[in-house]
């Protein structure tokens, strides 16, 4: 574990995941967290969590705010970025995962920071030709601006660590389940309000990781001696779309629609209103993002790695859809 006086700034703490890392890496009464805020974000929760938790505000996009942000820490976890599979702009991705993580890579180098924890997503690979792929396979064509802009930052760090020494370390989290996520991601929300009218890549298998061991894998990575220029593929636990569903139907006590529709069909409906909702700024029931990626099949990845060099172990998927239908059921 780290030893006394280490102070680790995290970026996006306000976050889903943000949050839980925050809670886990205060487990170590040697660190003190420094978060990286906007002006006007809720800190509520993260201020209750103690007096090792104080706040800088500032925003990835601005370089100038992160001068003061890292100076005297020690590591900084960037988990700031856009976690969705739309947007009214699709510069938005770029502006925050691939040119506000050089930000803050070149804040960290400036600093002197001794260990950087990149957050990002096995989706950064895009659909690689070995499957399952491993921490080492080549990237493949990417079926989403959030995967593609998620690859390009990464690979912004990883430029920086073999020419400037940026003490990088990247974990790439499945997708997270638990309670408090206020994304439509996942569509646990949906499937619990019965607002499913039909399954999409039914058979589509996808690897899931409860928030609680996001949070644990990322303090692990940051906290691991030798863990710089690693990159580590976090979560187990598989499920194809179908049995995901399932699993949430009979804890919420809902019914799941047995039909799947092929993306084929769907494909120009989803562009329609793709087009439609540029206009009026407003989600659209069904991104393109969303139909382009279930099209690219399963992505499965071998998470050995973390397994040996990290000492993961995983929640099962049922424990983790159980915390977040519970506590959407409990709104």
């Amino acid at each position: 574990m780290a030893s006394a006086g280490k102070l680790i700034v995290v970026t996006g703490a306000t976050g889903f995941v943000g949050r839980h890392f925050v809670d886990r890496i205060l487990e170590d009464e040697s660190i003190a967290v420094r978060c990286l805020v906007r002006p006007g974000s809720d800190i509520r929760a993260l201020r209750a969590m103690g007096e090792r938790v104080s706040f800088a505000y500032g925003d990835i996009t601005r370089p100038n705010t992160l001068t003061p942000a890292f100076q005297d820490a020690w590591g900084v976890v960037n988990l700031a970025g856009y976690r969705e599979f739309w947007s009214q702009s699709r510069n938005h991705f770029y502006s925050l995962n691939e040119r506000g993580a050089r930000n803050v890579f070149r804040a960290c180098l400036d600093a002197g920071v001794k260990k950087v924890v990149q957050v990002s997503t096995p989706l950064a690979y895009g659909a690689p030709e070995q499957i399952p792929f491993t921490e080492d396979t080549p990237p493949g064509d990417h079926a989403s601006d959030y995967a593609r802009s998620k690859y390009l930052g990464d690979e912004a760090g990883w430029s920086l660590h073999r020419r400037e020494g940026l003490p990088l370390t990247i974990v790439y989290l499945a997708a997270v389940i638990g309670a408090g996520d206020d994304k439509s991601t996942m569509e646990v929300r949906r499937a619990v309000e019965k607002k499913l009218p039909a399954l999409v890549g039914a058979d589509t298998t996808y690897t899931y990781l409860y928030v609680r061991d996001a949070a644990d894998a990322i303090a692990r990575a940051l906290l691991k001696k030798d863990s710089v220029g690693r990159r580590y593929l976090i979560g187990n636990q598989r499920a194809t779309t179908r049995e995901y569903f399932n699993i949430i139907g009979r804890l919420a006590g809902v019914p799941i629609p047995g039909r799947n529709i092929p993306e084929s069909w769907l494909f120009p409906l989803a562009t329609g209103m793709e087009w439609l909702s540029r206009k009026t700024g407003k989600r659209p029931v069904l991104p393109l993002d969303v139909i382009k990626t279930t099209a690219a099949g399963s992505l499965l990845f071998d998470s050995s790695r973390a397994t040996d060099e990290l000492g993961m172990s995983y929640t099962p998927l049922e424990t983790a859809l159980g915390e977040s239908v519970a506590d959407i059921l409990a709104a």
